[in-house]
């Protein structure tokens, strides 16, 4: 078993995401939980789930005021899961709020840098001047600064971080895929092997596996991929 890789239960069904957690759980140990499904089956499924024994990633990505984004972190803690997100560009302010939201629980706060969705152009259009690079420096500093000591980043940005980043963080990079898969609709990937070796400490997958004919032999195929099987 590995939390190394991350489930992304990336679908519209309690039931069939909660089939499909039974299945894998021998094997994967840590689960998230996004917007998609969260919204559709609320704080009940994460009970759920936690009463299956697997670990929950609750992938909400929350950017508002401090106070508001404190309150959702604690309900976060309530539900007694593992990491919880936040966006890096809410602020210096936002960002200790949450932190503080998450001590003496054994929740912890992720901080996205820059969606691994968007790269310069994108970034321009919203009014950033700076590089994809430049702006996931910037904002990992600035969530150490808030004392956060984990980010969601692109595989592409991990050796950077790395460099310029001397505190022990944890980085998590979503979208990642197997050596034979397709980039999908993540501009800024590569795969889990390759972002393992640069220094990831978790992978999200998601269709590789949810989409595969069987999940099972995706979930063994990709775990040896990585050397973790």
């Amino acid at each position: 078993m590995t939390d190394k890789l991350i489930l992304a239960l990336d679908m519209n069904s309690g039931d069939e995401a909660l089939t499909l957690v039974r299945r894998l759980k021998p094997y994967l140990s840590l689960f998230k939980v996004g917007n998609q499904l969260f919204t559709r089956e609320g704080p009940a499924f994460i009970k759920a789930l936690r009463a299956e024994g697997v670990d929950i990633f609750l992938d909400q990505k929350w950017h508002d005021i401090p106070q508001t984004v404190a309150h959702a972190v604690t309900s976060a803690v309530a539900l007694d899961v593992r990491y919880v997100t936040i966006h890096a560009s809410g602020g210096l302010e936002m960002m200790q709020a949450a932190q503080t939201a998450v001590k003496g629980s054994r929740t912890e706060i992720l901080a996205v840098t820059v969606l691994t969705s968007l790269e310069d152009g994108a970034l321009r259009q919203i009014g950033f001047d700076r590089t994809v690079s430049e702006q996931v420096v910037r904002l990992a500093q600035l969530a150490v600064l808030a004392e956060v000591r984990g980010l969601v980043c692109s595989p592409l940005e991990i050796s950077l971080i790395r460099e310029n980043i001397q505190e022990q963080i944890k980085l998590v990079t979503p979208g990642v895929r197997s050596a034979k898969d397709g980039l999908q609709d993540q501009k800024r990937t590569l795969s889990a092997a390759e972002a393992l070796k640069l220094g990831a400490n978790h992978l999200v997958i998601g269709r590789p596996i949810t989409k595969a004919a069987d999940p099972v032999a995706a979930t063994l195929g990709l775990m040896a991929e990585c050397g973790l099987a």
